[in-house]
């Protein structure tokens, strides 16, 4: 699924609607009940990691979930789980790239609300990169911990998800952060359904 050239699109989370990137068959949302519908219709189940027994430092990598929904976080000097609000979220110890992969072939979607937070965890709005499968994804986080972003392949499994802050003037030393991760998980035959869906959005009603 890896492509020479990074794809580079724009967008803000809170408006985004669900497009069909044909280069990478990514079909990228910013609404979790869409991304949870494109899971559904594939024959796939889905499994949220909410970060609420993480607190602290950990080496590189960090590893959490079960079965075909188990991911392995790692950045350069560590991972740190630290409180937003009332909820922990998963981060890293420097502001470097952080990037969650998946052991597992049927891992076809990953989503969950991403955002920069300064060295105290505050929430600092800005440019995040998020890149799935060699394929760049370029938002503007409106620094709220709730915005959603969620990336449905339909051509094969995702292997990793990369999220970084673009550092830069006022806001350098920004720290990639993320809650509620969603792994969605579909049996290898049911991709065949995805790609029809893929299709499905891709067409527009005509007079």
């Amino acid at each position: 699924m890896s492509t020479s050239t990074a794809l580079k699109i724009t967008f803000a989370l809170s408006t985004l609607l669900v497009s069909s990137i044909a280069s990478s068959a990514i079909i990228v949302t910013s609404n979790s009940a869409t991304f949870s519908a494109l899971v559904a219709s594939g024959g796939g189940s889905i499994s949220t990691e909410s970060f609420e027994t993480y607190n602290g430092f950990y080496a590189s990598p960090l590893t959490g979930g079960s079965g075909d929904s188990a991911w392995s976080a790692a950045a350069v000097g560590g991972i740190f789980c630290g409180a937003v609000g009332t909820s922990q979220v998963l981060s890293t110890n420097n502001p470097v790239p952080l990037t969650i992969s998946f052991a597992s072939p049927n891992v076809f979607a990953v989503g969950g609300n991403f955002f920069s937070t300064d060295s105290s965890f505050n929430i600092v709005p800005g440019l995040i990169t998020i890149s799935v499968a060699g394929v760049s994804y370029v938002y503007a986080s409106d620094g709220s911990s709730t915005s959603f972003g969620g990336f449905v392949s339909t051509s094969g499994a995702i292997d990793w998800i990369k999220i970084e802050s673009i550092q830069g003037g006022p806001t350098a030393n920004l720290y990639p952060t993320v809650d509620n991760l969603v792994v969605g998980t579909v049996p290898s035959p049911a991709v065949l359904a995805l790609g029809a869906l893929a299709g499905a959005f891709g067409r527009r009603r005509r007079n």
